[in-house]
């Protein structure tokens, strides 16, 4: 019998209430269960796992929180837990000041001696070394934003939504929706030596908000959060971006407000899927192998409102969303021809639940 995945699922949550979940997943039956539920962390809203999944890296997305000595700080918080090897159990937590508001997103380098947050109110991207016994340090470096865009009520200053490392490591992409820009910083000799290498500009009132790599490690794609779009870059070594273009992640016939989430690319590189909230729905957008290039083909309902979040199993064949505002997640099965997520007719009832993190 195939071995059960392992799942983490972080919520929007006050630290009385639940703000992280496991779960464990039975591909073979499409079952799925909770198999823990964990409080003491206010908003979990996005979660990382070390390689060796001895710990779990939380982001507590607030802009003020009470130190252990009941002082309010300014801010939010970089969260790790240690996991028991046997029981899959979280230990108590350690925290991190990020110094900036409401940080969203977290990435490790693929080495795993750096983590880096991106505080979307607070201009700034912080970086943690990692220590030996994988606790982030202390931060040693921040790089600060300035600039805005045309869309007034969102982009009205810097808003770094999400940090991603080249798969060699070697280059930090920050995307900043306030900007319509893609911040790009590169790693020096030194120890402590990163820096700031390139910027790339997306359509102004775009709204960058997450990146994909293509597997083939020859291309990325960026989801627009503003104008619901997904846009092809080929990726050309050194870290530097050529555009390609830009396709809709909405249907043309739809009408009212949308914002989109997420992005992932199929394991086989077939495909793109990018989340709508509004539209409620996974966009299909299949990706030519050879040039890059997109073409969408189709929508599915998430069964739920407002998919923050989602993420695919590492073999392709499922998809499971998480619809923040109906307060459930969704099992797909992937159609392995089509590339489209079918209903499973499996979900679970978790509260506000913002991010699915697969092992």
């Amino acid at each position: 019998m195939t071995k059960a995945q392992e799942i983490w699922i972080g919520a929007y949550a006050s630290k009385n209430e639940v703000g992280i979940t496991r779960v464990e997943f039975l591909p073979e039956t499409g079952e799925i269960f909770k198999t823990a539920e964990y409080g003491s962390i206010e908003n979990a809203s996005f979660l990382r796992l070390n390689r060796e999944g001895s710990r779990l890296y939380a982001v507590s997305e607030t802009d003020k929180y009470a130190d252990p000595d009941g002082d309010v700080v300014e801010g939010g918080q970089l969260a790790s837990f240690p996991i028991d090897a046997e029981t899959r159990k979280l230990g108590p937590g350690q925290y991190h000041p990020t110094h900036g508001a409401h940080p969203c997103h977290l990435s490790l380098t693929p080495s795993e001696d750096w983590i880096a947050v991106s505080n979307y109110s607070g201009a700034s991207v912080m970086m943690y070394p990692i220590l030996p016994d994988t606790r982030p340090g202390p931060p040693v470096i921040r790089f600060r934003h300035t600039g805005s865009g045309p869309n007034a009520s969102r982009q009205e200053a810097p808003h770094p939504h999400s940090v991603f490392f080249s798969p060699d490591g070697q280059y930090l992409y920050v995307l900043d929706l306030g900007m319509d820009k893609i911040m790009i910083y590169t790693r020096g000799p030194e120890a402590n030596e990163w820096s700031a290498y390139d910027a790339v500009s997306l359509d102004a009132g775009a709204g960058p908000r997450h990146l994909a790599f293509h597997p083939s490690g020859k291309f990325l794609f960026v989801l627009n959060e503003l104008s619901c779009t997904v846009t092809s870059f080929s990726y050309e070594g050194a870290g530097k971006l050529g555009r390609l273009g830009s396709v809709p992640t909405l249907p043309s016939s739809f009408v009212g407000d949308n914002t989109c989430a997420e992005i992932a690319v199929s394991p086989d590189g077939r495909f793109v899927y990018a989340s709508n909230r509004g539209h409620d729905s996974i966009a299909i957008i299949a990706i030519d192998q050879q040039t890059g290039g997109l073409q969408p083909t189709g929508h599915v309902s998430t069964r739920g409102k407002t998919p923050r979040n989602f993420s695919l199993t590492p073999d392709g064949r499922w998809l499971i969303a998480a619809n923040q505002d109906s307060n459930n997640v969704v099992l797909f099965r992937i159609d392995q021809q089509t590339g489209f997520p079918v209903f499973s007719g499996t979900e679970l009832s978790i509260n506000k639940p913002v991010c699915v993190l697969i092992k």
